[in-house]
C-alpha cells in the first residue's frame, strides 16, 4: 500500500489543475499589462506557489490516510490471527478431552476386566502350581503398571483437578508442593472463570513443570504464583527466591523446552528471567478470545 498511496487518477487531476491554473495565471498576467512595481511577484508565481502549497497539503493528507489504512489492516489481521489461534486451541482441548474419555472407557475397562480375571485365576491356582502363581503375579504387576501408565496419559490430556476450576487446581498443586518440600507459597488470582478455562490444561502443566524444577534445583524458600487477566491477554508469573539458573542465557531442560513449544502453539509467549543467586521468574502470556474489531480511523 505505501507504493500506491496516490493513485493515477488523482495524479492526472492534480496535473490538470496545475496546467489550468498556470494558463489562467498567464492570461491574467497579459491582461494586466507588462508594467508591475519593482519587487512585486508576478501573478503566475503567486498562483504556482499557492498551487504547490495545495498540492503538498493534498499529498500529505493522502499519505497520512494511507498509513492509517495500513495500520487498520494490520490490526484487523492480528485480531483475525488471534481469533483463529483461539479456535484452534479450543478445538485441540476438546479433542484431547474426547480422546481421554475414549481411552478411559475403552482401554481402561479392558485392562480392569483383565485384572479381575487374572485375580480370579491367581486365587484358583495359588496352591496348585507355585511356578504358575509366580508368573501370574508378574502378569498382575505388568497390568498394574499399564493401568498406571494409562492414567498418566489421561491425566496429561485433561488433568482431573481442572474439573473444579483452574484456581482450585493451582491451589491443590501449591498445597501438595508445600507439604512435600516445606517451601512457602503465595498466590494472586485476578481472572474470571472463562479466562481460566480457556488455557486451563496448559497453565496447569506449566505450573507443574515449574514447581518440579523448583523442588529439584532452586533451593528456594518462597514461591509466588500470579494469574491475571488484562483485556484479551492472560498473564501468568511464577517466581522463586532460589539460586537461579546457571548459564547465560540460562540452560533449559526438556520440560521447559517442551513448554515453549506448547505455549507457542497456543499463540502465546514464555520468557524466563534468572540471575545466579537471585531466583528465577517465569512469565507466560496467552491470548484470550479475539478482541472486537478496531474502530475505523478518521482523519
Amino acid at each position: 500500500m505505501p507504493q500506491r498511496w496516490l493513485r493515477p487518477p488523482y495524479r492526472l487531476s492534480i496535473l490538470a489543475c496545475l496546467a489550468a491554473a498556470a494558463l489562467a495565471a498567464l492570461h491574467a498576467s497579459h491582461a494586466a499589462g507588462p508594467m508591475q512595481p519593482a519587487g512585486t511577484p508576478s501573478p503566475l508565481m503567486l498562483a504556482c506557489a499557492v498551487l504547490l502549497g495545495a498540492l503538498a497539503l493534498l499529498l500529505w493528507r493522502q499519505r497520512r490516510l494511507a498509513l492509517r489504512l495500513q495500520a487498520l489492516e494490520q490490526l484487523r489481521a492480528e485480531a483475525e490471527q488471534a481469533r483463529l489461534a483461539g479456535e484452534q486451541h479450543k478445538a485441540r482441548a476438546q479433542e484431547r478431552l474426547r480422546i481421554g474419555r475414549d481411552i478411559h472407557d475403552d482401554l481402561g475397562q479392558h485392562l480392569l476386566t483383565l485384572k479381575i480375571d487374572l485375580a480370579m485365576l491367581q486365587t484358583s491356582t495359588h496352591d496348585a502350581a507355585p511356578l504358575l502363581a509366580r508368573q501370574l503375579d508378574m502378569m498382575a504387576r505388568n497390568i498394574d503398571l499399564s493401568i498406571a501408565a494409562l492414567r498418566c496419559v489421561i491425566h496429561d490430556l485433561r488433568p482431573p483437578a481442572l474439573d473444579a476450576g483452574l484456581q482450585a487446581a493451582c491451589d491443590g498443586l501449591l498445597a501438595d508442593f508445600k507439604r512435600t518440600t516445606g517451601i512457602d507459597c503465595s498466590c494472586d488470582y485476578r481472572l474470571d472463570a472463562a479466562a481460566g478455562s480457556a488455557h486451563g490444561p496448559l497453565l496447569y502443566h506449566v505450573l507443574q513443570e515449574a514447581l518440579a524444577n523448583i523442588a529439584r534445583h532452586a533451593r528456594a524458600t518462597h514461591v509466588q504464583l500470579s494469574l491475571q487477566q488484562a483485556g484479551a491477554t492472560l498473564a501468568c508469573r511464577i517466581s522463586d527466591d532460589g539460586v537461579g539458573l546457571s548459564g547465560s542465557p540460562p540452560r533449559l531442560g526438556c520440560g521447559l523446552s517442551g513448554m515453549h513449544e506448547r505455549v507457542a502453539a497456543a499463540g502465546g509467549s514464555l520468557h524466563i528471567e534468572s540471575r545466579s543467586g537471585a531466583g528465577t521468574t517465569l512469565r507466560l502470556s496467552l491470548p484470550l478470545a479475539a478482541c472486537e474489531e478496531a474502530p475505523l480511523l478518521h482523519d
